[in-house]
């Protein structure tokens, strides 16, 4: 598997008319190389996608990531998400490490994890995984994510 996307192909960073112009034509014939040669391909995006999901996906990419939810500066929307792609791509992310793997209690992070599976987990092809790196984190919030997560089943 490799990861391709970028910061340069968020829309955080640019629009759909500059994404269809200098990153489709480019970044699709590198997937199809890319699955020539058996790999898969998660594409990232640091925070912003959803003006341009359909747009990766027509990519032909197996998975994407990050699903930054809008309190940590993406614009991820699980459930419109879901509804738009999620029968083409493998999603994942979408869980605010930010805010529920510090100063919470436990049971708001596992609501979270319920929230985020609820919005996408449905019918399966969602990996609910933190939305970006953390460099701190609550010891028995992670435990409360784990628990909580290995109960989410298709």
């Amino acid at each position: 598997m490799i990861e391709h996307g970028g910061g340069d192909a968020s829309s955080t960073v640019i629009s759909p008319k500059l994404f269809d112009r200098f990153v489709a034509p480019y970044d699709g014939p590198l997937t199809q190389l890319a699955h020539a040669a058996g790999q898969r391909v998660v594409y990232h995006t640091c925070g912003g996608m959803m003006p341009f999901l359909e747009r990766i996906a027509d990519l032909g990419v197996d998975a994407m990531e990050t699903f930054t939810p809008r309190g940590m500066g993406g614009d991820a929307d699980l459930k419109a998400a879901k509804r738009r792609i999620g029968e083409r791509v493998c999603m994942i992310g979408g869980f605010d490490q930010l805010h529920f793997f510090n100063g919470c209690s436990a049971e708001a992070t596992r609501q979270e994890v319920r929230r985020c599976f609820a919005e996408a987990g449905a019918g399966g092809g969602f990996i609910l995984s933190p939305s970006d790196h953390f460099f701190a984190a609550d010891l028995a919030l992670l435990e409360a994510f784990a628990d909580e997560a290995r109960r989410c089943l298709y």
